[in-house]
């Protein structure tokens, strides 16, 4: 759903229609909600044992928390982007799938750990980079599908949402890259110590600027005319939620789960509204999509977190790390691809015709 916004920038709704992508409950409790489940796990997160280095173990609450959320939302969330393509029944669904080539990815980690050792922190980085650059665009793609209900198609509208979207969420992301937390998760320090206030500070104040500037621009209907509405809603938790969770979590793997858990049940809603739009269901039933993405989170985050916990080798951990990360690009790569209109015409008749059908 990376690019569900193409979906919505491709066409432009009636404005007769409702803002609601679903309807008012749905989105509230799904796509708005969903936070919930976030902040649940913050509160988890921020209660429990440190976790570091020292402390890191197969059975540290963290890490069983961790464990738990793989199984039980993120993997059965990369489940149903499997369960929407591969699986899917018909070749509109499946049209827009890279080819056999993705499944290379798997290998990527695991040959830098064996024959690169040195830089696994540099693979690390740019796994992490590509996670939240996945996760953020999961929220752009739900802002502009809000636009295409709206009937909003003024391009320079889209991107000053999209730009709001983006600052929201990077400035927590490159402010947590400047403090002593960050050096402490081993990987790549790209500035010097000396220079982490310096930067923060500068970072606070650009941030602020550029913030007072985008709500401004909006509230004033410069570019658009401002009718609040569920996208600025979104807007706002998402925004909030990221600066809450970088402000009160240290710890990379836990800021990752409790960022996308919030994004692992939007996921499953938005799946579940396009197999209904095609008169069907996931996987076939509720039980077998339940049951498979469950055994695929159990297989992947089973050596993912708890594989890695248990053993003490380096190089083992990082070859079971890498492979855990290859799960997640191939997921990426397959659904920054199979939301896009112009690849695959039937999403976003799709996704109008589950809407309807409720």
């Amino acid at each position: 759903m990376a690019t569900i916004a193409e979906t919505a920038s491709e066409g432009v709704l009636t404005a007769t229609r409702p803002a609601w992508i679903l309807s008012r409950r749905d989105d509230l409790v799904w796509f708005q909600g969903s936070v919930v489940a976030g902040l649940a796990l913050l509160a988890f997160f921020a209660l429990a044992p440190r976790v570091d280095e020292a402390s890191f173990g197969p059975w540290h609450p963290a890490v069983l928390a961790v464990l738990l959320w793989g199984i039980l939302f993120d993997g059965t969330h990369v489940w149903a982007t499997y369960a929407r393509t591969y699986l899917a029944p018909d070749g509109a669904s499946r049209a827009a799938l890279p080819g056999r080539w993705s499944w290379a990815v798997l290998g990527v980690g695991p040959a830098i750990a064996l024959l690169a050792a040195s830089l696994f922190p540099f693979f690390q980085l740019a796994a992490y980079l590509w996670a939240y650059w996945h996760l953020v665009r999961q929220h752009y793609g739900f802002v502009m599908l809000y636009r295409r209900r709206a009937g909003e198609s003024n391009r320079r509208g889209a991107r000053v949402d999209s730009l709001l979207l983006w600052i929201g969420c990077l400035y927590p992301y490159l402010r947590f890259s400047l403090t002593e937390a960050y050096a402490r998760s081993g990987l790549p320090v790209l500035v010097p110590v000396s220079m982490l206030a310096s930067l923060r500070l500068v970072l606070d104040v650009a941030f602020g600027v550029a913030l007072l500037a985008i709500v401004a621009v909006i509230m004033a209907g410069i570019v658009e005319p401002l009718r609040p509405g569920p996208k600025h809603l979104l807007l706002a938790i998402v925004i909030g939620f990221h600066l809450l969770v970088f402000g009160l979590l240290d710890h990379l793997l836990t800021i990752l789960a409790t960022l996308t858990i919030f994004h692992n049940l939007q996921y499953h809603r938005i799946v579940w509204q396009y197999e209904r739009g095609l008169g069907r269901v996931p996987s076939g039933s509720l039980r077998r999509y339940l049951v498979l993405g469950l055994a695929l989170g159990v297989a992947w985050y089973g050596t993912r977190v708890f594989g890695v916990a248990f053993f003490q080798d380096e190089t083992v951990r990082n070859v079971l790390l890498g492979l855990g990360w290859g799960v997640a690009f191939h997921h990426y790569i397959v659904d920054g691809r199979v939301w896009r209109v112009r690849r695959s015409p039937v999403v976003a008749r799709a996704l109008d015709d589950g809407a309807l059908a409720r």
